[in-house]
Parts: structure tokens; sequence; C-alpha cells
């Protein structure tokens, strides 16, 4: 197949898109598309990425580098996985077989934010496809660009409008990483609150799938974000949560408390007893001996000493770990870059495998009770506002039965939830306000046309083929819409230290797991 015909697939679209022009164009050496009197221009850029041609080999790093589009175009029809995120640099080990080089620090651009989805089997991921569709929609206003679908889940990509560079400050530190990594956290984070199946111990800036013709659900290029846009959403979803604890707990101290060692803690006893861990159910091995592993960083363990305890930990797995995964993971939490255990992967360990007394035992040791609760809905006079809207779009999404859109009259809406009429009016500014219903009111006494998010990416996923049509440009001419759009006045790009005081707010205790 020719070279301009594999520039046709949808799939290149979506890789170039991801890229942004972060590779050569030409192959340096024996290119193809260059003709031998011309010069080759490559901008002098230096960007590499590792590419896998099936999961055994990604899974041993047994890939290869490329660092051109046209070499990338070469072997666009062999691969499977793939780093969407630009390294300064990959190399080979001594033996030539494994890929080195692709750690977080080496990154030079980020380009999007990927999330992992991964159920239990291919039939439970088809039938959690309404779920995904209706769950990935950020703060009801950020879309995905682009969906595959995986053997038994889907990789969701946020794409960025530009890329995020990094570089390295005086003291040692990378601002923009650590921001990305908690703009990652968060994202991954909001998800699995509807899709417990989410994988938040997946490596933000790893290996993911590549897109290919038969594996992308929808694509679409005009729903790109900015950094700084993602930055502030971040920002606002860390600010939430920390009112959301504060409201819903009190925190008894105890007048002898003081700081307890993360690997003193009872979480870290129950994990180093857990024996039956294996890949593929939620947070695997890896994320497991990493975890451990920086409790043991962060409590002052020898590096050492931390490397005997959790090798002994994995010779007593079933599955064990290979040995040169687990020298990685206790070097990776032995560097510098992280302070400790993220509290979401603590939570996510204890989840997966603890069983419900040794649940019960960590929840005690947080020494948190719950003062206030909220009645059920069955046991009150009034609903709130938030839930009659749940209702409504339950209600539309029912009675659309797969469609685009539904005519319908709010005296319809009305009768068939038992809602009064001011109550619903609230309800529908609120919804059309914050995008989870779009409206398109009726001529006269005609019934409005009205469509909620997961009806619009249903007919995202009818219209993949229509290349012709634009997404923004359907959503406007099909349902008058206007989309928010997060508006800086300042770019994050220019402006470094911006970043920084951002990264300030959120703090540096970060784990990518």
């Amino acid at each position: 197949m020719s070279v301009t015909e594999k520039l046709s697939y949808k799939s290149w679209s979506a890789i170039s898109l991801i890229l942004h022009n972060g590779l050569k164009k030409y192959k340096p050496k024996n290119s193809k598309l260059v003709q031998l009197n011309q010069e080759v221009h490559n901008d002098n850029k230096t960007g590499s990425i590792a590419v896998f041609r099936n999961k055994s080999s990604m899974s041993r790093d047994m890939g290869f580098v490329v660092t051109s589009e046209e070499a990338l175009i070469e072997n666009i029809e062999t691969l499977t996985h793939w780093t969407p995120n630009t390294f300064n640099w990959l190399g080979y080990d001594n033996s030539r077989k494994h890929i080195k080089g692709h750690s977080e620090r080496n990154l030079s651009q980020i380009n999007a934010f990927v999330v992992d989805i991964d159920f239990k089997d291919a039939l439970d991921r088809d039938r959690n496809l309404n779920l995904v569709n209706s769950s990935i929609v950020l703060d009801d206003h950020i879309l995905p660009t682009l969906a595959l679908k995986t053997d038994k889940g889907y990789q969701i990509y946020y794409i960025l409008d530009r890329p995020a560079f990094l570089s390295k400050h005086k003291n040692g530190s990378m601002p923009v990483l650590s921001a990305a990594r908690k703009i990652s956290e968060n994202i991954k984070s909001t998800i699995m609150e509807k899709i417990p199946a989410t994988d938040v111990g997946c490596n933000s800036f790893g290996i993911f799938r590549i897109p290919r013709e038969d594996n992308i659900i929808f694509f679409e290029p005009e729903l790109t974000y900015s950094f700084a846009g993602f930055l502030m959403w971040s920002k606002s979803v860390t600010q939430k949560s920390k009112e959301k604890r504060k409201s819903n707990l009190k925190v008894i101290n105890s007048p002898h408390s003081q700081y307890r060692k993360q690997t003193d803690q009872a979480w870290f006893r129950i994990m180093l007893t857990k024996h039956n861990i294996k890949p593929g159910q939620g947070l695997g091995r890896h994320n497991t001996i990493l975890t451990l592993a920086l409790a043991c960083y962060s409590s002052g363990k020898n590096q050492n000493d931390a490397f005997n305890l959790l090798d002994e930990f994995n010779s007593y797995l079933e599955d064990p770990l290979d040995v040169r995964d687990m020298q990685r993971c206790v070097r990776d939490a032995y560097s510098g870059n992280y302070k400790g255990a993220s509290k979401l992967y603590i939570d996510e360990l204890i989840d997966t495998w603890a069983t419900p007394d040794e649940k019960r035992i960590v929840v005690q040791e947080s020494n948190v009770q719950w003062y206030k609760w909220a009645k059920p809905r069955t046991e009150r006079v009034y609903s709130h506002v938030s839930e009659w809207l749940n209702d409504v779009i339950e209600l539309i999404n029912k009675v659309s039965s797969g469609a685009d859109k539904v005519i319908m009259s709010t005296r319809a809406i009305r009768n068939a939830l038992d809602i009064s009429p001011s109550t619903l009016n609230r309800v529908m500014k609120q919804a059309i306000s914050s995008n989870k219903l779009i409206v398109k009111k009726g001529k006269g006494n005609q019934a409005s046309q009205i469509a909620t998010l997961e009806m619009v990416l249903r007919a995202l996923y009818r219209k993949r083929e229509a290349e012709s049509i634009a997404w923004v440009n359907y959503l406007e001419a099909f349902l008058k819409l206007q989309n928010r759009q997060y508006i800086e006045e300042q770019s994050v790009f220019s402006d470094v230290e911006g970043i920084d005081d951002e990264v300030d707010r959120f703090g540096t205790n970060i784990s990518t797991g």
C-alpha cells in the first residue's frame, strides 16, 4: 500500500494530531520519500517514541524506537502499542532487545492524557458502552478527542491543542510534569467515580494502544483542549474534593497523635500478606510493588532493605513479577520524584485485594468519623434539583431509544416524573447552563428538541464515517449549541512561572504508579 493511501487513513490523522510534529518528518538515513539530490529538512527535531508489534512484546519492553514520521508510516500496519507522548531520547540495553529511556523525567512533550478502562471481558465491555459514553465527559463540557476499543475495554484520549513542553529547572524540579501528573490523576479519579473499572494505576505517560482503523470508535480532531484549560479544570476538581472532605468528615485527633510512617500503617501490613495478586485485576503486581516501595521510601527505609523485603514478597506471589520489573519499581520509588505512596492508590489496593474485615481495620485506623448523614430521598419531603436533573436525563435517554434527539414537551416531562412546573423550570435552566441537556425550542406551540450528552456521543459513533462533518459543526448546525470553552488570556506555554504557581497550590505529593 502506498504512502499516500496510508496517510488517508483516519488512524494516521489521529496519530498525526497526537504527535504534534514531535518527530522528524523524514528518516535521517535511507529515506524513501526524499530524492537522492534533495536535502533532508527535519527542523533539528530529536523526539523519540517507542512502538510495539504485540502486547507480549510491549510487556517485555521488546519494541523499537521511532524518531521520524516516515519510519512510523512504514510500520503503521503492524503496530499495536506506542508511547503517545514524546521522549527526548530512547535507546536499547546492551542486548539490543529491550527499550530503555521511557521514564517520565525523560519526556520532551506531553501530547495527550489517556485513560485505560479495563472490564472483565469483551462481553462486559460491550454491555457497559453506554455507561462509558456518559462518564467520559469531564465536568459536563470536556469531551474526549479519541476513543479506542481494546480486548476488554476502552482507551480514551484527551488530546491537547498544543503540546506541553517539559524543561528542568536549576533545582531539578519539572513543574509542567508535576502539573500534568495531577491533571491525569484527577481525570482518572473523576471517571473512576462512575466506572470502577478505570485503571487508576496505569502509568499516565506510558504505553497505550495505537490508533488503528479496526479499533477507533470515534475521533473528532476539533475536540482538543489547552494545557492551561486542563490545569484550571484540575484545580477546580482538587478544590471541590477538599471542600467535600471538610463538609462530610470530622477528624478525631488523639492527644498523643503523631505522624505514622506508611510502613507502620495497617494497609502496608495487610498488603504484604497478599499472595494472590495477579495482572489484569485493578492494580496488579507492578503497581502493588511500586506502592509498597514508595511507602518504604517515605518511611526512611534503606533502599537495599526495601528491595530485600519486596523481593521476598514477590517470591511468595502465585504469579511473581519479573525480577527486572521489580528492580525498576524499587529504583523508581527511590528516584526522588515522589514523596510517598499516594492515598488514591492505597485505597484502590485495599479495595481490590483486602477482605471485608481487613478493610474495616484500615478504616478504623484512620480515626475518621462521619458526622453528617444525608437522609435517603425516600425519607425527605423535597428532592434536590440535582436529583430531579438526573431523573430528567434518565427519562430523555430512555425515551430516545437510540435516537440522536427526542421531541418532548415540558408537560410530558412533568406528567412522566410528577414534578411541578416551577421545579422543572429550575431543573431545565440548570441543565442547559451546564450543558447536561441540549435543547432547541420548537416553533410556536411545537415541542422542543432535546438531547443528552450520552445521545450526542451515540450520534458521534454513528457519524464516525462521515469525515466531512466536523463534530463541532454538527452540534452547532443540528442542535444550535455553542459549546462552552475555557478562554485563557495568557498562554501557559509562554509563561512557565504561571505553572509554578499552580503546581505550588496543588502540592507535590503525587504518585503515578
